[in-house]
């Protein structure tokens, strides 16, 4: 009897490959809507809980709490901004490709009442 070959369900002699950690910008996305979602359903954070969890003081809590609602609202800010910053410029970039157009249009109306 012949001996069969054999195929291995995995590449022999390497581990499975690592989970690729996220991009900043997909951490920031994921961050920004977890943020969304704490504004929109109007939990409060039980800042008694949160300093027993980290071992800190109420005060420490409510000071971390506080400056992390600071830097979300930034954040959002920020993005909001770059979000207008970024269609204000497509809308210009397609004026342009119109105007661009529309000047090529002309000409060829001009070339062809010349002939």
């Amino acid at each position: 009897m012949a001996p069969t070959k054999s195929t291995p369900a995995s590449k022999a002699g390497k581990s499975p490959s690592k989970p690729k950690e996220p991009r900043d910008s997909d951490l920031k996305k994921q961050l920004l809507f977890l943020w969304a979602c704490h504004k929109i359903s109007g939990v409060q954070v039980d800042a008694p809980a949160v300093a027993r969890h980290f071992g800190i003081t109420n005060h420490a809590a409510r000071m971390r709490l506080d400056r992390l609602r600071k830097k979300l609202d930034e954040m959002e800010a920020s993005t909001r901004s770059d979000d207008d910053t970024r269609a204000i410029k497509d809308k210009d970039d397609d004026c342009k490709a119109q105007t661009k157009q529309t000047e090529v249009d002309s000409e060829d109306e001009c070339d062809t009442m010349s002939d």
